[in-house]
């Protein structure tokens, strides 16, 4: 109970201060975390100069003193090549000199110089041998050709420790970017709207596991009864929903609601955004079916659907139907790819294609950094009430998307890769449906009796980056 309540309160306080949701424009700020990398440079430094079967060369050059002059330049260097060549996605913290002899043991104080800034690192990043460092049980990597640093690694490795041996910088970048993903996960809460049910009724194949969720992966969530959106919702700013609105109507290329309907799910959206401020949280998702029995969303005339796509667009990953299966998809999708993603309930159409349909579509699926995809604003509702954003996803220069959804037990994930083919729109109800060119669509549909019936969607190829990701993160990539 304490360690739950510590975290709690850990969660509160780097979520109120680093998340700025005073500010509904404020991205996720995971999606710009950086990998703190502690170069450290192993120098070993004989006590006297001889040669023999591991060391040989003119004997002025192999007194302590030469060596030692000699390794102090390399240190430099070391520095200098990591500032030049090292990813943005990292933060390089103060670099270490480590120095030790033929012994080959580092003294106490050599390794003291290391636990100045301990709890930040988030990778050791090596030169050379350091005996020991192991007993930190930090990841570690050394850049190489193949010998050391192999070496090293795999003896972590057999200890159950992060060791990896890239061959150049682009390696080492690669891993840190995935680092970054990992890390950003680590740091992802979820506000979980429900009806007080652990399975809702329109998705049972969700993760049910909350805190295994967290063991596995450190997922944090808060569960809160939808009708405290509601509550909420009546506490808004009726002036700062229409401002909002007013941009969105602005930009829209065509509308077909009332304009006051879309000031309702923006005052939504803003009780949404209030209360993943409150409890510390930047994932959301919210049980349509339980709440659409309630009759609140009928009363106030508002959807989700809205929501789901302003806080995607921000970064903020946000599922339909309470379905934590589909949001762990799509933040791995989401924090690899730096877009927004789409969501929906794939259907078998013939062999070579699937359609999705829902009605969230993100506005930034090119990236966050990249201008709106042209949109239309439609009305759910046969009554004429509840926005939701329309995209001709097909209308996109890239076509290439990966799909994909993690298993109820949050082992496995399902991964497919397609082509976006058509689009169309429909008047009432979930829009748009999405054809997407694949494989082999029966495989698709026939492997989802494992993992569900949702599947996240973004452009472009990420499988081979999973797959690598999965490495780190322990969870099995299921191909089709």
């Amino acid at each position: 109970m304490l360690n739950n309540l510590f975290i709690e309160i850990i969660y509160l306080r780097i979520f109120k201060k680093i998340l700025g949701m005073n500010n509904v424009n404020q991205r996720n700020f995971t999606l710009n975390m950086k990998v703190n990398v502690k170069p450290v440079f192993g120098s070993m430094v004989h006590t006297e100069a001889y040669e023999g079967p591991c060391r040989c060369g003119k004997m002025e050059e192999l007194t302590p003193e030469a060596e030692r002059l000699k390794n102090m330049k390399a240190f430099v260097k070391f520095q200098e090549d990591i500032k030049e060549n090292i990813s943005p996605e990292a933060k390089i913290l103060k670099p270490v000199y480590i120095e030790y002899d033929e012994s080959f043991i580092v003294k106490e104080e050599e390794f003291k110089k290391l636990e100045v800034d301990l709890n930040d690192v988030d990778l050791f990043l090596l030169s050379y041998r350091v005996p020991g460092i192991e007993f930190y049980k930090k990841p570690i990597a050394m850049i190489g050709k193949g010998v050391t640093n192999v070496d090293v690694a795999a003896y972590l490795r057999s200890r159950g420790i992060e060791g990896y041996a890239p061959l150049d910088y682009n390696e080492l970048n690669e891993l840190i970017s995935l680092m970054q993903v990992r890390k950003a996960v680590r740091h992802t809460k979820i506000l979980i709207a429900t009806g007080g049910e652990l399975i809702p009724f329109g998705v049972v194949s969700t993760i049910w596991d909350l805190e295994g969720l967290k063991t596995r992966y450190g997922i944090g969530y808060h569960r809160i009864h939808f009708s405290e959106i509601f509550k909420e919702l009546e506490k808004v700013d009726q002036k700062e929903a229409e401002k909002i609105a007013e941009k969105i109507i602005r930009n829209a290329k065509k509308i077909n609601i009332e304009e006051n309907f879309i000031v309702n799910d923006v005052k939504f959206y803003l009780a949404v955004k209030n209360l993943m401020k409150k409890y510390g949280c930047n994932a959301f998702t919210f049980p349509c079916f339980e709440a659409c029995s309630s009759r609140l969303p009928c009363k106030h005339r508002v959807v989700p659907c809205l929501t789901h796509t302003l806080l995607k667009d921000h970064g903020y990953p946000s599922s339909c139907e309470e379905d934590i299966s589909i949001l762990m998809a799509m933040i791995i999708l989401m924090y690899l790819s730096k877009k927004s993603a789409f969501m929906g309930n794939p259907s078998f159409v013939n062999e070579k294609t699937i359609k999705i349909v829902h009605s969230v579509p993100g506005l930034k699926m090119n990236g966050f950094d990249q201008p709106d995809m042209p949109y239309e604003l439609w009305h759910f509702t046969a009554g004429g009430w509840g926005t939701k954003v329309q995209v001709n996803l097909a209308a996109n220069t890239e076509k290439t998307v990966t799909l994909a959804r993690f298993n109820p037990t949050a082992t496995e994930i399902l991964v497919t890769r397609g082509k976006v083919v058509d689009c169309e729109f429909y008047e009432v109800g979930c829009s748009p449906g999405v054809y997407i060119e694949v494989d082999n669509a029966r495989e698709i549909i026939h492997k989802q009796i494992d993992f569900g019936h949702h599947m996240a969607m973004v452009y472009g190829d990420y499988l081979q980056k999973i797959e690598k990701l999965s490495e780190l993160m322990k969870f099995k990539v299921v191909k089709v």
